[in-house]
């Protein structure tokens, strides 16, 4: 049986909280692992729980949304994170992505568009609220080195980000490959390293782009690299 998708809810005010659990109890395959009201909090829930999304807003008391997610991504480089807020300035926009949030959602679109949203990013897609546009034309630019930068990778790295290329979650690549997930997000802060790519979003770009050129690299014998390891 498929594990449910976890998701922990960050934002200070419990009465949107309590609506956003509202409309997630309506999808099939969700489970709310939690709530945090403060940055602080939520970093420790993270720790804890670990969940799959977590929904972040950014005006908080003490630590705000874009202190929290500049040091998610710098912990959990495959976490999904969708920050919900009022605020319709483009700066805090450009911001989050730059930051490498994976979604931006107005609280007035929650109750029409949060579950459009939650669909979208676990298929690896950046969603913003409609008044934005479209996300490619808000996505800074990654500056991913070519082709000829995977030769950097061992076989199991590149194993790695051909499912990576798949738009696959690290719980996912490490049921396929029987590893375990802390060995896949290994892999993944190795293979960042290696290409000089920062961020979950410009290296699923990066695998997406090459996925024919892994294919080769990844069923080389094991014997050819004496550094690989699983």
């Amino acid at each position: 049986m498929k594990q449910p998708t976890t998701i922990l809810i960050v934002d200070d005010h419990p009465i949107f909280r309590r609506g956003v659990c509202a409309i997630l109890d309506k999808m099939e395959g969700i489970k709310i692992v939690g709530e945090a009201e403060n940055g602080e909090s939520a970093l420790a829930q993270l720790r804890l729980s670990r969940p799959d999304i977590v929904l972040l807003d950014l005006a908080m008391p003490g630590m705000d949304g874009l202190s929290v997610l500049k040091t998610v991504r710098a912990e959990f480089s495959d976490l999904i994170v969708v920050i919900i807020t009022s605020y319709k300035d483009n700066v805090y926009l450009k911001n989050a992505l730059k930051m490498g949030a994976n979604g931006f959602l107005l609280k007035d679109d929650a109750g029409e568009n949060l579950i459009d949203c939650i669909h979208r990013v676990l298929l690896g897609e950046i969603y913003l609220s409609p008044i934005f546009g479209k996300p490619e034309a808000r996505l800074p630019p990654s500056g991913a080195p070519g082709a000829e930068h995977l030769f950097k990778l061992t076989r199991s790295e590149c194993k790695v980000l051909k499912l990576v290329a798949r738009y696959m979650t690290s719980k996912e690549i490490a049921e396929a490959l029987n590893i375990s997930h802390r060995t896949v997000q290994n892999h993944r802060c190795h293979i960042s390293r290696k290409l000089g790519i920062k961020g979950i979003h410009q290296l699923a770009s990066f695998a997406h782009q090459h996925q024919e050129q892994l294919t080769p690299l990844s069923a080389i014998p094991a014997t050819t690299n004496s550094k690989d390891k699983k």
